[in-house]
């Protein structure tokens, strides 16, 4: 081949070619599956109302630990882990979608109202509701589905 000249591939070539890209695309292992796990996810929710408020208070991580401790059965170095991991997750996320997939696709609606209760005890746990907080936690219970009523109920049992 001189300079100048171009490759031609047959079109069986380029049929291959598409073919082999296909099976890498399919041939994901669930390792690689980018949906978070179910305690991640929650763990990333917590921590998204507690920066809320532009800061986490001690006691607002307190409250996360606690409520993942009892809610997953963690010890306090897979408590730790999780943490970790997910404080780097709400860092590098630019949206909460798969989050929330995620919690959509696990939960029921009793989970979900568990939910809302552990996310308005921790925006709650530096005795100061902060309106951001409160926003975000509006716009979390309207993205996993929760009604207003439950809502309502579950904002009344942590801060009455």
């Amino acid at each position: 081949m001189t300079e100048g000249e171009s490759v031609t591939h047959s079109p069986l070539y380029w049929q291959n070619r598409r073919m082999v890209n296909l099976k890498r695309l399919f041939a994901r292992t669930r390792s690689d599956d980018p949906s978070p796990s179910l305690a991640l996810a929650v763990a990333q929710l917590l921590i998204e109302i507690a920066r809320a408020d532009l800061g986490i208070a001690s006691s607002e991580m307190a409250a996360i630990r606690a409520h993942l401790k009892q809610a997953y059965g963690l010890n306090d170095t897979q408590l730790d882990g999780l943490v970790a991991q997910a404080q780097t997750h709400v860092d590098q996320a630019v949206s909460l979608h798969d989050t929330v997939k995620a919690l959509n696709d696990s939960l029921n609606a009793d989970d979900k109202a568990r939910l809302i209760g552990a996310l308005w005890h921790v925006a709650y746990a530096d005795q100061r509701l902060d309106p951001y907080e409160e926003a975000l936690l509006r716009r979390l219970a309207d993205l996993l589905h929760v009604p207003h009523s439950v809502f309502i109920r579950e904002k009344l049992q942590k801060l009455g």
